[in-house]
This record gives C-alpha cells, sequence and structure tokens, in this order.
C-alpha cells in the first residue's frame, strides 16, 4: 500500500472584528483550504508554511494545540494523510498560486461552510473555529479606534479593582444581547460573580461560554462640550460555573472582602456557609482587557 502525506492549513484573520477563513477556488473546480504534499525532508509545520507562501504569498503564525489528521485513498492502491493545523494571517492581502489556483476568497464561517467542496474540509474547519471559540486569547481583539485614548493593562486592572458594578454581556435567549448588571471582585487576570442557579444567566453560558463584562469608572457629563469625561475597562473572556465547593468558598471570601471589608471573619464565614449551596459562583478567565479614557488624569 502506497502511502502519501499532504500538510496544510486553516487559516484565518480578523477583518473589523469578525473572523474570516481563507478559500481557495482551484482551477480544477472545486474549493478547498490550503495544503500540499511533503517534500524531502520537511516537518509538517516546514510544509504547510510552504504551501500557505506558494499558494497565497501568505505569512503566517501557526497557534499551538491545534491539527487534525484526515485519511482517505484518493486511488486504489494508496493511502493519504492530510495534516491541517490551524493559523492565523496578519495580513489578508493575498496572491494566488497562477498554476493551481482561480482565486482566493476570505469568508466567514456560514459562508465558508457552503463553499467547501469537500465534507472532510467542512468538518475541519468546524473544528478549528470551535477551538477558537474555546480559546478567545489565541484570537486578537479588534483595536480601539482612538489609540490616544486607551489605557494600560495596569490603569485597566486599577478599575476593575476599584469599582463595584459592572455589567456582564451574553448571547441570551434566541441569539438576543442579554447585559445583566452584577457585583462582582477582580483578582489575578480573573472575575468572580455570584447568584441564583437558575435564571437567563445560567442558561445563557451554559448555551456559549463566552462574555465580556463592561465596568465605568468615571461618567461626567459635561454639557457645554457636547461631550463626557469617561474611564471604563472592557474585560472579555470565557465564563465557567465554580463548583468545587474549596473555590467556591475562596471566591466568596473575596466578595465578603470586598463588601463588607470591616465585618469579622468568623461573621464571614456563617454567611458563606449559609449560601454556599444556595448560590452559584460563576468565574470570567479574562482573555482580553482593554480600556479606554477621554481623560487620562
Amino acid at each position: 500500500m502506497k502511502l502519501e502525506k499532504s500538510c496544510g492549513a486553516v487559516i484565518f484573520a480578523i477583518d473589523r472584528g469578525e473572523r474570516l477563513y481563507l478559500l481557495e477556488h482551484m482551477k480544477k473546480g472545486h474549493t478547498s483550504l490550503c495544503k500540499g504534499h511533503v517534500e524531502g525532508n520537511e516537518t509538517e509545520h516546514e510544509t504547510a508554511a510552504r504551501e500557505i507562501r506558494e499558494e497565497t504569498a501568505l505569512e503566517v503564525t501557526f497557534l499551538d494545540g491545534f491539527s487534525r489528521t484526515i485519511r482517505y485513498s484518493p486511488y486504489e492502491g494508496c493511502l493519504k494523510d492530510v495534516i491541517f493545523f490551524l493559523a492565523r494571517a496578519d495580513a489578508m492581502d493575498v496572491t494566488a498560486q497562477p498554476e493551481e489556483v482561480a482565486s482566493i476568497e476570505w469568508a466567514a464561517l456560514p459562508s465558508a461552510l457552503v463553499k467547501l467542496t469537500h465534507r472532510s474540509d467542512r468538518e475541519t474547519l468546524l473544528a478549528a473555529d470551535g477551538f477558537l471559540n474555546v480559546h478567545p486569547e489565541l484570537t486578537p481583539a479588534r483595536p480601539l479606534r482612538r489609540r490616544d485614548r486607551e489605557l494600560t493593562r495596569e490603569q485597566c486592572e486599577k478599575i476593575l479593582l476599584d469599582g463595584s458594578n459592572g455589567v456582564l454581556s451574553l448571547r441570551g435567549d434566541g441569539g438576543w444581547p442579554y447585559g445583566v448588571p452584577l457585583s462582582y471582585v477582580y483578582r489575578e487576570g480573573k472575575l468572580y460573580f455570584h447568584g441564583a442557579k437558575s435564571g437567563h444567566k445560567l442558561d445563557a453560558l451554559r448555551r456559549d461560554p463566552r462574555a465580556s463584562f463592561c465596568v465605568t469608572a468615571r461618567d461626567r457629563v459635561i454639557p457645554e462640550q457636547y461631550t463626557t469625561d469617561y474611564r471604563s475597562v472592557i474585560a472579555a473572556g470565557l465564563v465557567r460555573e465554580v463548583t468545587d465547593e474549596a473555590e467556591k468558598r475562596a471566591a466568596l471570601r473575596l466578595l465578603g472582602r470586598k463588601y463588607a471589608p470591616a465585618d469579622a471573619p468568623e461573621n464571614r464565614e456563617r454567611y458563606i456557609d449559609a449560601d454556599i449551596n444556595a448560590a452559584a459562583v460563576l468565574e470570567l478567565t479574562v482573555a482580553h482587557l482593554s480600556g479606554k479614557a477621554r481623560s487620562k488624569q
């Protein structure tokens, strides 16, 4: 049995906040993801990078943690493995290889799934998109339009540490945006919330754990200038429900110390004992943090 191997990648880019995927419309009539045969002593990543350069003229960054192998028989007596990686393109200008590629297109996921010819490519694309959804830290955040008003990470974290409430934004019922105001505590890249064990918030998070949390530190209207002196932060990431009792107690202690700092520790523990079985504790791991201010003073 003859064995062949090809390597390629699911290539994505971010355009105005939307994730787009690269499709190749081949001269043979099918639409596919970028891939090609291993040559000589190339490693799998070297093959994928070379094929991407030759077919698209792109330089990409490969992301760790994702690979998918497709095995099929292209003809009798032959087995072929196609190994796909995941790669991010920081530029979207492409040049199609004239010998094999008729044209190249960037497409959002729904359109890409319709246009890909082979089911194996569609399944690979869906797997890559799912991987990115659960690893938002791998997807660059959209840069601020007014970079002169951007806050540093230290300034953003200070707002989170000092704030008393914010709005958690989720994908709610029917896909409608859902924002809920919440008390919170921030510690070492994580936000903690507590509330009831059922309701719209938890239903939304079980469908889609992606969320953003906005905290406004200053909001002073300046009527004579028709503007506002503001200072705010948005933290985005994945939310999980904390189920381990020790973790729940630790989060509830953080919340208790923040909102009732003068309370005696033993009284705080009594409240936690009474609340721990009835309350849900949520943890948002911050993947992207951005802040903006009209005046940075």
